[in-house]
């Protein structure tokens, strides 16, 4: 049967033509852009930054223990692959263990500069420096105001960093015999003694277990041109020959009211200068200034009578 179709009147006679695409004109110069600059800027750039990518270093130090030790936190960010990392602190290594993706730890257990150094598999590096000073290091020391008066000597001992250990604070004689404070302060640091002709060392810690040596006399320490001690009496004049080139005597003091003690001058180019100081109702004690290069010895106080002679060390 055949089919017959009524033709629309309002229909275009162009409609069936209009329905198919036309295609659009040609630009040679969008393809150059799309498909040959575009690509080119984007390959070279990847490279680029592959090749020229640098690590990024990160240390923190935290987590301080009793102030002996503390925990150092090592974050290495990179585009590529680390080849090496190593890590020292003032020359020594340290040992790193490593945590989650290219975070690290490692122990610290004194201050100084840590340095943490990266490569990685393109050949760039980096180096990261962190100063590491939280850690207590430092012995206690005794304050100047110290004084032996009636056989007591009474003194202050400070700490900044970690405190004090008050259980740690007791003398020795000679004999190494231990003696007791006779009182303490845990406010002011303050400590008394008994003290006699002999001298007596003091001992003292701080809580991250650093300690120190205090000691006081009343005798006269003297020394010698070789460095060894010699002591002399409250009251006498002790004197050391001049020396031309070694170290200067050390000061010996008047005691007692009894005659101006003086210690020669090192003879090395220049007189020696003099500080008195008047205690206990006698003259003036000189104590004599090195002037040929090299420093004097540790210079005692006078109080009451009695020379005091302090020697604080670190054992």
């Amino acid at each position: 049967m055949e089919r017959i179709y009524e033709r629309d009147p309002h229909a275009n006679p162009g409609s069936r033509r209009s329905r198919r695409p036309r295609p659009k004109p040609h630009s040679e110069k969008m393809d150059l852009l799309l498909f040959y600059i575009l690509p080119f800027i984007i390959v070279n750039g990847i490279l680029f930054l592959l090749v020229a990518a640098k690590p990024h270093i990160t240390v923190q130090v935290s987590n301080p223990k009793a102030y002996k030790t503390a925990q150092a936190s090592i974050t290495v960010n990179a585009l590529l692959p680390i080849k090496e990392l190593a890590s020292a602190q003032e020359g020594s290594p340290l040992e790193l263990t490593r945590e989650k993706g290219n975070r690290y730890t490692a122990e610290i257990s004194k201050n100084g500069v840590i340095e943490v150094y990266a490569k990685l598999v393109n050949g760039m590096t980096a180096v990261q420096y962190e100063h590491v000073n939280i850690l207590d290091d430092t012995a206690p020391s005794v304050s100047d105001q110290y004084s032996i008066q009636d056989g007591i000597l009474t003194l202050t001992l400070m700490d900044s960093q970690s405190g004090l250990d008050y259980l740690s604070v007791h003398a020795t004689n000679p004999a190494g015999e231990p003696i007791a404070p006779l009182s303490m302060d845990r406010q002011t640091g303050s400590f008394t003694f008994p003290i006699g002709e002999e001298s007596l060392i003091i001992h003292a810690q701080d809580l991250a277990g650093n300690g120190m040596q205090a000691t006081f006399s009343t005798h006269m320490e003297v020394l010698n041109p070789d460095g060894t001690a010699a002591s002399a009496l409250p009251g006498e004049t002790a004197q050391n020959p001049p020396d031309s080139g070694g170290d200067a005597a050390t000061f010996p003091a008047q005691t007692g009211g009894g005659q101006t003690a003086t210690s020669p001058a090192q003879t090395g180019g220049g007189q020696a200068a003099t500080s008195p100081t008047q205690t206990g109702g006698g003259q003036a004690a000189t104590s004599p200034a090195q002037t040929g290069g090299e420093k004097a010895a540790s210079s005692p106080a006078q109080t009451g009578g009695a020379t005091i002679y302090i020697d604080t060390t670190a054992p």
